[in-house]
């Protein structure tokens, strides 16, 4: 049986560029070809590798402004809920910066958490998971005695404000974050 029959009958294809495609044929010989992957595996797996939970830049950034404000911290907490990405223990209170598209910014104004055109009900449905475990992980934090403070990525362009907030959040002993 040639090479291409073969591929067929096991429910595989390829494409001419060499990239591979999965594909089923139905009960009435309908060939279903899902969306192929413009990228090759190795570019994929490139791009995909840069999507970190830990040390994003937007944490980074706020890292050093905490630190030059005077402010010592323990980094993502495992035995917190969500690991927050700055725990102040002995005041009892923790920042998480979000990216605003991961973590569906709610504010109309913010360009950054805009949806992808394309396969948008796995994106709704994903994001959508994202902002529940988000809203959990604070109502645990808050009943555990916890302060919660939540920045956006999109307001760390403006320093001096995101340090006011910052500083007001931490020297505040019945501040409520957010």
């Amino acid at each position: 049986m040639p090479e291409r029959e073969r591929e067929r009958e096991n429910g595989k294809g390829t494409v001419s560029e060499g990239v591979r495609v999965d594909y089923r044929i139905d009960r009435t010989d309908t060939v279903h070809l899902p969306r192929t992957d413009t990228l090759t595996p190795a570019a994929r797996s490139e791009r995909m590798s840069r999507i970190h939970g830990k040390d994003t830049r937007p944490e980074m950034t706020v890292r050093r402004l905490v630190h030059g404000l005077g402010y010592r911290y323990r980094l993502h907490r495992g035995d917190l809920p969500g690991k927050p990405d700055l725990v102040f223990f002995r005041r009892r209170k923790v920042i998480f910066v979000h990216g605003c598209f991961w973590h569906r910014h709610s504010d109309p104004n913010c360009k950054l958490a805009r949806l992808p055109k394309s396969r948008l009900d796995f994106w709704r449905a994903k994001l959508e998971r994202n902002r529940l475990r988000d809203i959990e992980n604070h109502k645990k934090l808050t009943e555990d005695g916890w302060q919660v403070l939540i920045l956006w990525e999109c307001e760390l362009r403006d320093v001096a404000r995101l340090a006011e907030k910052i500083r007001s959040f931490l020297e505040d002993e019945q501040s409520q974050g957010h």
